[in-house]
């Protein structure tokens, strides 16, 4: 079933029994971890991104909330639809788990990326996860939502994206950064 989101809209509630599953048609989807006390962003996904897959796997509470950051249109499966397919056809359980995988792997190597690591470390290997050689690119999350995906404060944030903007690699604007050299960014981290 196909669904319109609105920018601000929540998908999918953590802690709540999945009813389904969602690939991202357009748009981008903000993964957030709920507490009583803060909301921390774990990871925005776009277009062709499938959110919601391990808790319909292990028939658990999803771990996180699902919030559309722009307006998104998803493709959803119900649990009912889901099992049908996997009985149906082998290869769809095959490229789940090899779909599953990949987001695992691709979590593991964030995680390893940031274990550890200074604020300017985090910082950088965040933004040049999705840089090219030599590429323009633009982050659109505040200071604040890069502060608690990182798990440093936002002031922090604010003093290593002055510091970087000083050095002429990024150029900060409101609700994003733009990273004007991804070189010179790499060369600060170290290899």
């Amino acid at each position: 079933m196909q669904k319109a989101w609105a920018a601000g809209e929540t998908i999918f509630r953590q802690g709540h029994q999945p009813e389904a599953l969602f690939i991202i048609e357009q748009g981008e989807v903000a993964l957030v971890d709920e507490t009583k006390n803060e909301r921390r962003i774990v990871q925005i996904v776009g277009l062709g991104s499938l959110i919601g897959e391990s808790p319909v796997l292990q028939e658990s509470p999803y771990v996180y909330t699902a919030v559309a950051r722009t307006n998104a249109t998803t493709l959803g499966f119900a649990l009912d639809t889901i099992r049908a397919l996997l009985e149906i056809d082998p290869q769809i359980c095959f490229r789940w788990l090899r779909l599953l995988s990949e987001r695992l792997d691709g979590s593991q190597r964030r995680l390893v990326a940031v274990a550890g690591r200074s604020a300017i470390e985090r910082l950088g290997v965040f933004l040049l996860q999705d840089a090219g050689d030599g590429a323009e690119v633009t982050v659109e999350l505040t200071q604040q939502e890069l502060a608690s995906t990182l798990g440093i404060g936002r002031q922090t944030v604010s003093r290593v994206l002055g510091n970087l903007e000083r050095l002429g690699l990024i150029e900060r604007g409101r609700g994003q950064v733009r990273i004007l050299d991804p070189d010179g960014l790499r060369a600060l981290l170290p290899h």
